[in-house]
C-alpha cells in the first residue's frame, strides 16, 4: 500500500509538474494553447485557475461571438447532383465514402455522404428524463449504416448523462428542445439537405426551412460557424487542442461528417483551425463546428471507427447525425 501511494503521489507530481511548466513557462503560445485546452472540456476546464491568476487567465481566454454573427448562408451557392453521378470513366461514385485523415499530428475519419437527405438527426428519447444514448444504439435505433455526435448537452463536471440538450433541437421541422424566439447558434439540414450555419432564432430557422438542426457553442460562448459561403470564420477559431467532431457541405451539396480523435498517444488533438484546413481540403463551402471532446465518436456499419477519448467508454448523447441506408432512402 506504501508503494501504491508513493507512485501515486509521485505520478500526481509529475503531471502538476507538466501542467505548470505548459501553463507558466516561458512560451505564451503555449500557454494559450493548453488553457483554451483545458477550458474547452467540461470536467478539467477549472485547471488554468489553478496556475494563473484572473488577469493572466483574462488575457488567454476567448470572448463570445455568440451574439455577433450575421452572415447568413447563402444556399443558391450549393447545387445538389445526383447521388450516383458518373465518373468519367463511367464508374458509378460511391454512395458513402469513408475517409481516413491523417493531416499533420491530426488522425481521424471523414464520411462523404452524396446524397445529403441521407443524413437526418436521430435522438435518444425525452430531453431531461431519458438519458442519452450511446451512438451505436442511436443509429441503430434509426436503421442507420452511419454517424456521428451532433449537439452540445448538459455535462456539469463531466458527469451528465447526456440527456438534456444545451440551446435547441429541431428535428422532422418541429422545434424539440427550446423555443422559437431565443436566438442560438444552429447547425442543421433544410428540406433540400442544404447545410445552414449561424446565429439565428428557432422561428428564423423554420422560415428559412430547417428540417434538423443542433446548437454548439463552448464553453466561453464562441460560436459553432467555421465557413459560410466559403469564408472561413477565423473570430471562431481558438488554439485549443482536442477531439472534434464536424459537418460540412461541398457545393455539389455532399455532406462532410469529420471526426478527428485525440488525447492518446498518436494525437494529442486537432485545432478548430486544422478542422477548417481539412474541410476546404475536400471542399465544403459551409461548415459547423459540432460538440468535440470525449463526445467525438463516429460509428459505421455497426461499431465505432475512430478512437474515442472518453476513459469510460462512448458517452450518452441527446442527439447524433445519422446516415440512412441506401436502400431505405430511395425505397
Amino acid at each position: 500500500m506504501a508503494f501504491l501511494g508513493l507512485t501515486l503521489l509521485c505520478l500526481i507530481l509529475t503531471l502538476t509538474g507538466i501542467v505548470w511548466v505548459a501553463l507558466c513557462g516561458p512560451s505564451p503560445t503555449m500557454t494559450g494553447a493548453v488553457c483554451n485546452s483545458l477550458r474547452e472540456t467540461s470536467a478539467l476546464r477549472w485547471i488554468p485557475g489553478l496556475f494563473l491568476s484572473e488577469r493572466e487567465l483574462d488575457s488567454y481566454l476567448l470572448r463570445s461571438t455568440e451574439d455577433l454573427e450575421t452572415d447568413q448562408v447563402n444556399t443558391s451557392l450549393i447545387h445538389i447532383a445526383e447521388a450516383q453521378a458518373k465518373e468519367e470513366g463511367g464508374e458509378e461514385t460511391p454512395y458513402l465514402e469513408v475517409v481516413d485523415i491523417a493531416y499533420g499530428t491530426c488522425r481521424g475519419k471523414l464520411l462523404i455522404i452524396r446524397e445529403p437527405k441521407a443524413v437526418i438527426l436521430g435522438t435518444s428519447g425525452r430531453f431531461g428524463t431519458d438519458p442519452g444514448l450511446q451512438l451505436t444504439d442511436m443509429v441503430e435505433k434509426y436503421n442507420g449504416i452511419a454517424g456521428t455526435n451532433a449537439g452540445g448537452f448538459v455535462d456539469n463536471n463531466g458527469l451528465g448523462n447526456g440527456g438534456t440538450p444545451t440551446g435547441m433541437v429541431l428535428a422532422e421541422g418541429e422545434i424539440l428542445y427550446g423555443d422559437a424566439y431565443t436566438r442560438y447558434n444552429i447547425i442543421g439540414l433544410d428540406n433540400d439537405g442544404v447545410l445552414l450555419v449561424g446565429t439565428m432564432t428557432g422561428q428564423e430557422a423554420l422560415d428559412r426551412g430547417m428540417k434538423y438542426g443542433v446548437s454548439f457553442v463552448t464553453h466561453d460562448g464562441i460560436a459553432s460557424s467555421l465557413i459560410i459561403n466559403g469564408e472561413v470564420q477565423t473570430q471562431n477559431l481558438g488554439p485549443g487542442v482536442n477531439p472534434r467532431t464536424a459537418i460540412g457541405q461541398r457545393e455539389d451539396g455532399a455532406l462532410l461528417l469529420l471526426v478527428l480523435d485525440g488525447r492518446s498517444s498518436k494525437t494529442l488533438g486537432a485545432t478548430l483551425e486544422n478542422v477548417v484546413d481539412i474541410l476546404l481540403q475536400y471542399g465544403a463551402v459551409n461548415a459547423g463546428n459540432l460538440d468535440g471532446g470525449s463526445s467525438s465518436v463516429m460509428v459505421y456499419d455497426g461499431r465505432i471507427i475512430n478512437n474515442c477519448a472518453s476513459v469510460t467508454g462512448p458517452r450518452g448523447i441527446p442527439t447524433g447525425f445519422i446516415v440512412l441506408r441506401e436502400e431505405d432512402l430511395h425505397g
